[in-house]
């Protein structure tokens, strides 16, 4: 029969309380029905007794929904006992065995004496039913008394099952009714089994003693085909990966849960984690290894945790958690589970850092059904990630926004397939004179009824929804076909382009970049790609293998938006870059901000070091510009020395001589201090 033997749930005081209402009625039943003690027959006793201890030191777990049930053929031989010697022999030699395997087993000592007072008092009840049918203690099986040796069964069944569901439902927070309902047919249907085998072995004991053990063996036929039965229950809702409930168990957890909730007027919250460009990790090392990195996850959430609430994998990269409490206390968990995955994954001796984005959903503010809450929290999970935020908790102003994005994710791919997406060009400037021969390529999006969208506004959009890989190929094809009609005007131009990340990471990247530079009969100079820096050291390693890769083309790297991430110095030298941008931030406060004036020339200072270029982005005035100069940078970007326009426009800028601008003295010397 089922038994609690999870030590790691924090136990709620209704289950203390019940566990010692529970001591208290086996006492008392016990009192009531004396302590007779009649072995009249001591080698089948002992004999019985033995396969009593060796069913409880080897039960078989029986996943289900729930969690473990324990199923012993114990049973069979402990009614037995009941049925021949009486209920005092029967209770102790029930539950000293199952105090012996508890104690094996390391169990809590509350569910120890839990599991010990519903053993003994579902012995005591079945003996009382015999008692008061008078059926006396058996030596043999006479027909007329098989009526009242079922109806004791039932009884011994009936409340075993009721009092270890209502145990567990406490335990679980859950309802009491729906959990004795959910296993109720096997349940019935094992411990049926077990109970009505009990007189066939007393038959076999009349016979021989030497008969009793081969009853064992259909009993445990009986059993190991239940748990088949059980494993395949257990399939259907769980995960076969990580063993976590899956997207169906879930839902159900989730209503009964809401239901216990509704009734008792308690918060429960409901937690997506979606794990941010797993699809890279996937597609660069394999299926199988991505099946490592998502088991390994699925251990480390699961102690995060810390055994609270239900946590469950819905499918792909894409975790749930459900926990009793408000949002305070949601928020609090979703930071204990990025914290979590903050530290890098070993696997294989290859270091991983993998990030998650988390959505918040709260019953009963947020909604009041299990789809209305999985609902309200995917909208927030979608936002959190718009917004690059760890977690985001729903509001209800956010329901329109994620209905404007999935929308305007939609138009994206639409507006990709009917040309609506440019590049326009912007010059980089060299700050010590010479001709202006490089630019940079940024798309922007002409959307027929919102007007012009720069990439901020669909960038992120791109790379949530799987359009950044086509994107990256329409940009990469546009520049360097513009690149080609340059150099036939005779200008030797170099473009740059924007990668994300989960370009950067497909396999397919270098392949489409050397096939591109091929059809346009292009050497691979002309080409500088740009990576943005906080993306890149999220994972340093995955992301020098593939530069390295690239830069063996002959194509440049250049680190994008340099100072807003936390590179070091060796990280640097690690990666093989020719080019560092410093962020637009930094440099249009150098003006106004000493500390964004001091961390300009550090950078520009360290990229010398380093034999890097080093090019400005923000430049809006000449002052900038002089000052820029004087620290020994390489290149400008910005409005005052060139805006991006499209490419007709753009070729006013290139080949043209760009003279060193004079510096004032008052600012040489300001600049020195």
């Amino acid at each position: 029969m089922s038994a609690l033997t999870d030590a790691r749930q924090q136990l709620p005081r209704r289950f203390i309380f019940y566990t010692l209402a529970t001591v208290l009625a086996a006492v008392g039943a016990a009192l009531g029905l004396g302590r007779s003690w009649d072995v009249d027959a001591p080698g089948l006793f002992w004999v019985l007794a033995g396969f009593v201890l060796v069913g409880e030191l080897l039960p078989i777990p029986v996943p289900h929904r729930h969690g473990l049930a324990r199923v012993t053929i114990s049973t069979t031989f402990a009614f037995a006992i009941l049925l021949r010697f009486g209920a005092a022999p029967a209770t102790v030699v029930y539950v000293g065995s199952l105090v012996i395997a508890d104690g094996i087993a390391r169990v809590m000592p509350i569910k120890l004496l839990f599991n010990a007072a519903h053993y003994a008092l579902a012995v005591l009840i079945a003996a009382g039913v015999l008692t008061l049918t008078h059926t006396p203690l058996l030596t043999q099986m006479p027909a007329h008394e098989i009526p009242n040796v079922l109806l004791a069964a039932l009884a011994f069944f009936v409340v075993n099952h009721a009092l270890v569901c209502t145990g567990a439902a406490l335990l679980a927070g859950l309802s009491i009714t729906r959990y004795s309902l959910d296993d109720l047919p096997f349940q019935a249907w094992t411990a049926g089994c077990l109970l009505a085998f009990a007189p066939a072995v007393l038959a076999a004991g009349d016979a021989s003693v030497a008969v009793v053990p081969l009853a064992f063996l259909p009993a445990l036929a009986i059993y190991v085909g239940g748990r088949q039965a059980a494993v395949n229950s257990h399939r259907a809702y769980h995960d076969v990966l990580t063993d976590l409930p899956n997207r169906l168990l879930l839902t159900e957890r989730l209503q009964a849960m809401l239901t216990v909730a509704e009734h008792d007027q308690r918060p429960v919250s409901v937690l997506l984690l979606d794990l941010d460009d797993f699809k890279a990790i996937n597609d660069t090392l394999g299926h199988e290894f991505g099946d490592l990195v998502l088991a390994q996850i699925a251990q480390r959430l699961q102690r995060a945790c810390g055994g609270t609430g239900v946590l469950a994998r819905l499918g792909g990269d894409e975790f749930a958690l459900i926990h009793v409490g408000d949002q305070n206390e949601a928020e609090r968990l979703a930071r204990q589970l990025v914290s979590a995955l903050d530290r890098p994954l070993e696997i294989d001796s290859l270091a991983l850092h993998v990030a998650g984005s988390i959505g918040i959903a709260c019953f009963p503010a947020h909604g009041r059904t299990a789809p209305e809450l999985l609902r309200h929290a995917d909208i927030a999970l979608y936002c959190a990630k718009a917004s690059d935020a760890p977690f985001e908790s729903y509001a209800e102003e956010l329901d329109e926004y994620s209905i404007d994005r999935l929308a305007l994710a939609a138009q994206l791919r639409r507006g990709l397939e009917r040309g609506e997406l440019v590049v326009h060009y912007q010059p980089k400037v060299p700050l010590h004179g010479g001709v202006t021969s490089a630019v940079e390529a940024l798309v922007r999006w002409n959307h027929p009824q919102l007007g012009r969208i720069g990439p901020d506004g669909f960038i992120p959009l791109a790379e949530h929804t799987g359009i950044i890989k086509p994107l990256t190929e329409h940009v990469l094809e546009r520049a360097l076909r513009q690149c080609e009609i340059w150099r036939s005007h005779g200008l030797e131009i170099t473009v740059s382009v924007n990668v994300s990340t989960r370009s950067l990471l497909d396999y397919d990247l270098a392949a489409a970049i050397r096939g591109t530079l091929q059809r346009f009969d292009l050497p691979a100079s002309v080409l500088q790609l740009e990576i943005t820096e906080s993306r890149i050291v999220a994972d340093l390693r995955r992301a020098r293998v593939m530069l390295e890769e690239i830069r063996a083309l002959g194509v440049m790297i250049a680190i994008d938006d340099f100072g807003t991430g936390f590179s070091s110095l060796s990280q640097l030298q690690q990666l093989p870059i020719d080019e560092i941008k410093i962020d637009r931030s930094f440099v249009s406060g150098m003006e106004s901000d000493r500390n964004d004036a001091v961390l300009v020339r550090s950078i520009i200072e360290l990229g010398r070091n380093l034999g890097l270029r080093v090019t400005a982005e923000g430049v809006e005035t000449e002052e900038i510009r002089v000052s820029l100069c004087q620290l020994g940078c390489d290149f400008a970007q910005g409005f005052h020395v060139g805006r991006p326009v499209p490419a007709e426009e753009c070729e006013r800028y290139l080949g043209r001589s760009e003279p060193a601008p004079a510096v004032p003295l008052a600012l040489a010397r300001g600049n020195r201090s």
